[in-house]
């Protein structure tokens, strides 16, 4: 406490009750916060193990079938199954408790990828692997957003602890001693007071 700075007399025990009204409110406030956040952050890990599974599985997926376009069309089938044009990913974004965070994504393929006369089972190669793409981004939109918002709830859980386990006792703390040093001098102030009243009608007496 010797680094904060607390006014003297009652002014100093207003200015106490003051910052601890303000912490507790704060603490309040903080921890509607990270309700939110903690919700959010469950149905997120959710979505990303969800989203893992599907990729794992659409995954295997795509690898037998583009080992079956390898051994029907060989490289020169698989080179012709692609135009080389790059995909375009669009991403949505959305704020929870104060955390700007993915919410979606959409991907548009080049519109000659698939189709070209390499035989059925590149097209389906290719197909899988367009599938599998979009797995993955289904994927990396909801690990992105799960890490933002564990990392902001984490934060603000250690704000919550500091304001409850270390701000609100100390000006708790000092509140007391102020009430008791206040309480003392008054009593002190009584007691001289109760002298001097008692030495002035000795005097009046004699």
């Amino acid at each position: 406490m010797s680094a904060m700075r607390v006014p003297s007399g009652r002014s100093g025990r207003q200015w106490l009750r003051g910052r601890l009204d303000s912490a507790e409110h704060a603490a309040a406030l903080l921890e509607q916060k990270l309700r939110a956040l903690r919700a959010e952050q469950r149905r997120l890990a959710e979505a990303a193990a969800r989203t893992h599974s599907e990729l794992v599985a659409q995954a295997e997926e795509t690898k037998t079938w583009a080992l079956r376009a390898a051994l029907t069309a060989g490289r020169r089938g698989m080179r012709l199954a692609g135009s080389g044009a790059e995909a375009d990913v669009t991403i949505f974004w959305a704020t929870t408790a104060g955390v700007r965070h993915p919410t979606g994504i959409t991907c548009s393929m080049p519109a000659d990828v698939i189709g070209g006369p390499t035989g059925s089972s590149v097209a389906r190669a290719v197909l899988e692997q367009r599938r599998t793409l979009d797995a993955a981004l289904r994927h990396a939109v909801a690990t992105a957003a799960l890490h933002r918002l564990t990392a902001e709830a984490d934060t603000t859980q250690r704000r919550v602890r500091v304001l409850r386990r270390h701000w609100a006792p100390l000006l708790r703390e000092a509140l007391a001693r102020v009430d008791l040093e206040l309480e003392e001098r008054e009593q002190a102030e009584n007691l001289r007071h109760r002298i001097a009243l008692n030495a002035d009608r000795s005097r009046a007496a004699e």
